[in-house]
């Protein structure tokens, strides 16, 4: 959803680059150490919230990771801004922006296929013309008092 685009970014805990990082709570993607080992014991997944479709949620995961094994691909490095410097591309930042890189995604298109790939572009374009975000709520409802 629109305020879903609220949590994405600097502080929020979700991450705000195309990264992963191990025990960094900035990273979207998470690796979890065990303190007395070293070793990695989970995965997080930081970017999904409660509006999202968790079956494409977890199919999109899924598809993703497929590709890469058969595609052989190699796992970027780990980014850390702090200690590196480096800024890796940034996540959109609203329902728009991420609806725009899903289009432009051959990718989905043939994984999902051509019809709910259209379809669900064309809902969630509604949804993004409809949405009116706590703020503006807030505002409205503040002026009518």
């Amino acid at each position: 959803s629109s305020n879903s685009f609220r949590r994405v970014g600097r502080g929020c805990w979700t991450g705000h680059s195309v990264s992963w990082n191990t025990e960094d709570k900035e990273s979207p993607l998470r690796v979890c150490l065990d303190l007395e080992s070293g070793e990695a014991t989970n995965v997080e997944l930081k970017l999904s919230d409660s509006m999202a479709n968790i079956y494409l949620e977890i199919a999109s995961v899924l598809l993703a990771g497929l590709d890469g094994i058969q595609k052989n691909l190699k796992l970027r490095p780990a980014q850390n801004e702090e200690e590196d410097g480096v800024s890796a591309d940034p996540l959109p930042t609203t329902l728009n922006e991420a609806l725009e890189a899903f289009q432009n995604d051959d990718f989905w298109k043939r994984e999902i296929g051509e019809a709910l790939s259209r379809n669900y572009v064309v809902l969630r374009s509604a949804e993004a013309a409809l949405s009116r975000t706590i703020e503006e709520e807030v505002i409205d409802a503040y002026q009518k008092a």
